[in-house]
């Protein structure tokens, strides 16, 4: 008994280990991605067409990697009907960020950003997936301010006044921690994220592919004709690759709050690529504002070492 017990302790510190760490590789990981998608929006790609093929390619990837492990028909029928709604949710969340940032701006979606680690919070306590916790509401109000804060200073009056681009931007919050809540709540038993992964991926392009054809129709040669657009689109399908199968790790081991911090931890690790690779200079308020998120992360993982 006392063997079983230290295993399961050590297994636990080990998870707890692994939660930060992989926060922040999927953090820089979704920033990566969001410069990807800019990068490839001003170079002239079809966004929803970028957005379909990126998701296909990784999840075929993901799929033949799943397939080394044997009977690949008989788990992915098992995880289909999951990976159908988890695919959907997940093709709609990034599509609304894709169709409104040209509209409202990437500040506002920074912004809207910042709100889906509030969102699967308030959820997850109604759904009594979480306990309350003073840790924890501290950590979901750190986040939510630093990324308010950063979001603020680097778009300065960021309020647009398309007010139809303003809606779908702010639906894009309310369907991400939807998606972040039912990915935990209706896990497959057994499903690895490997597998998971790829199948939410492929099923999130088929979700996506024909408002593909009926908003972008034959735009998907810019995918291949124009090279900067083609060099993009591999570099985002790589990205998706690793970047998920990380995702459904740390929504196993850690939950769908803990997992939904990735939107300001993205802020940072954004502002950090932007200023090496681009240039930029670091907004006003961003010391104030990273260490208001890297405190949300600590009262977080004080809160999982408590529980």
């Amino acid at each position: 008994m006392t063997i079983s017990q230290n295993q399961t302790a050590i297994s636990l510190s080990g998870k707890s280990r692994q939660a930060p760490a992989l926060l922040v590789f999927v953090g820089t990981l979704l920033a990566f991605n969001v410069i990807l998608s800019k990068q490839a929006a001003a170079s002239g790609a079809a966004m929803l067409w970028y957005l379909t093929v990126s998701l296909s390619a990784s999840g075929l990837v993901l799929i033949l990697l799943a397939a080394r492990g044997g009977d690949l028909r008989r788990r992915l029928v098992g995880v289909l009907p999951y990976s159908i709604a988890a695919g959907a949710l997940l093709a709609l969340g990034m599509a609304l960020g894709y169709l409104a940032v040209g509209h409202v701006g990437a500040a506002f979606i920074a912004l809207a950003m910042a709100f889906p680690t509030l969102l699967t919070y308030l959820m997850s306590l109604a759904l009594r997936m979480e306990r309350h916790s003073g840790f924890r509401l501290s950590g979901v109000a750190l986040s939510l301010a630093g990324g308010l804060l950063l979001a603020r200073a680097k778009g300065g009056e960021i309020v647009p006044v398309d007010r139809l681009a303003v809606l779908v931007a702010c639906m894009m919050p309310v369907v991400l921690a939807i998606g972040n809540i039912f990915r935990s709540r209706y896990w497959p038993h057994g499903a690895t994220p490997l597998l998971l992964a790829g199948s939410i991926l492929l099923c999130g392009a088929v979700a996506t592919f024909p408002f593909a054809i009926w908003i972008e129709g034959g735009a998907v040669r810019s995918l291949w004709t124009m090279p900067a657009v083609t060099a993009i689109t591999a570099l985002a399908t790589l990205s998706f690759t690793i970047q998920y199968v990380a995702v459904l790790r740390l929504q196993q081991i850690a939950g769908p709050t803990y997992l939904s911090q990735i939107g300001s931890v993205a802020a940072i690790s954004g502002t950090f690529i932007a200023v090496a690779i681009f240039d930029e200079r670091l907004p006003d308020g961003f010391g104030t504002a990273a260490i208001m998120i890297a405190l949300g992360v600590v009262l977080f993982q004080l809160s999982a070492r408590r529980r």
